[in-house]
């Protein structure tokens, strides 16, 4: 979730906890406590440390009680009149909502650490998400206006962000159910529906068979519409607009399958790397392409399919022979020997 939304909602929650008229501290403790957890992108240096330890220390419920304590120390020098406990109830309820909404994405939270650095995800909501973000903020608003009634408003806001929260699980369940009757899957597949841009009904289905990956975009919406043969939005204003036309009904699901190669020595010696290891711990469909090089040399490009557009395949050259960036792609290129002369996530465009 955006660290914006995150700190509406914290606010709007912690603001439900509190039968003070006012409750500004509530309000401003539960926003920026909220907001906080993110700042872990200050010390991560390199965006392997980022797929490595985004949603760790800060987002651990190990942690939460002490930093809690940080922040209500903090806060006692602007709220002097405000009990310790109380301050610290707002920054726990803050950082506690920022924890589980995150949980409620893809990405995945890592809410043990450091004792444990798995990563946990529902795969319920798309990490931005304009109605989850809005009924917090007109919540907010609403408390702001109208203050003597603030504490039952921010309890609305809390209530209808929790049940569509609800809404949202149940169409994860019926996408799920309905992904695995399309795909059929083998037993023992890890299968998965995440969600997608701007509609609680348009999912992404992945079914990793071991040898290959089965992908596939669909809505299980009543308004589910898609084209045979969509057309990539060519302008970012029609980004929007391509939208419907690469979601279809379930029963018309174009289901793509991208092989995994065959094993290498160059496929075992790059994964063999600590830094290809710590990748795939992050990755939860990673799926590998192995191309020769002229000099006699390997290229590996990892991509995590959860990550792939709706409108685009698994990376790949283009006309002009240039790798065109993907989300959280990682590529190792080896020489005629084995040994590495570049390892690293993708920033940009390859040449």
């Amino acid at each position: 979730m955006d660290t914006v939304t995150h700190g509406l909602a914290g606010s709007v929650l912690a603001r439900s906890a509190s039968d003070r008229p006012g409750a500004r501290a509530a309000l401003a403790v539960g926003l920026i406590a909220a907001m906080l957890p993110d700042l872990d992108i200050l010390y991560l240096r390199t965006r392997l440390d980022y797929l490595r330890y985004h949603r760790g220390w800060t987002h651990s419920f190990v942690v939460l009680p002490v930093f809690a304590l940080l922040v209500a120390l903090a806060a006692r020098l602007v709220f002097r009149r405000t009990r310790l406990a109380t301050l610290w109830l707002f920054a726990a309820i803050g950082i506690g909502s920022h924890i589980l909404f995150d949980w409620i994405t893809s990405f995945g939270t890592m809410f043990f650490f450091p004792i444990s650095q798995h990563r946990y995800s529902l795969d319920w909501v798309f990490i931005l998400d304009p109605i989850f973000t809005g009924l917090p903020a007109i919540s907010l608003i609403g408390a702001l206006v109208f203050r003597k009634h603030s504490r039952v408003i921010a309890a609305a806001g809390s209530a209808a962000l929790m049940l569509y929260v609800a809404f949202c699980a149940v169409q994860h369940f019926r996408a799920l159910e309905a992904w695995q009757r399309a795909d059929q899957p083998p037993l023992g597949s890890r299968v998965a529906a995440l969600p997608q841009f701007l509609s609680p009904f348009r999912w992404l289905g992945l079914s990793d068979r071991g040898d290959a990956v089965d992908v596939g975009f669909f809505d299980v919406g009543p308004f589910a519409r898609g084209t045979a043969n969509p057309r990539p939005p060519q302008r970012f204003k029609e980004i929007f607009a391509s939208l419907a036309d690469f979601y279809p009904p379930i029963a018309r699901v174009r289901i793509q399958t991208f092989p995994q190669p065959p094993p290498s020595p160059a496929l075992s010696a790059a994964r063999a790397r600590e830094d290809v290891e710590a990748y795939l711990h992050f990755a939860r469909f990673p799926r590998a392409v192995v191309r020769s090089e002229a000099d006699g040399g390997t290229e590996i490009v990892w991509e995590d399919l959860r990550f792939l557009p709706w409108f685009a395949g698994p990376w790949q050259v283009d006309a002009k022979g240039v790798l065109r960036r993907r989300p959280f792609l990682f590529r190792v290129r080896l020489d005629a020997a084995g040994r590495t002369i570049e390892s690293g996530v993708v920033s940009n465009r390859l040449p």
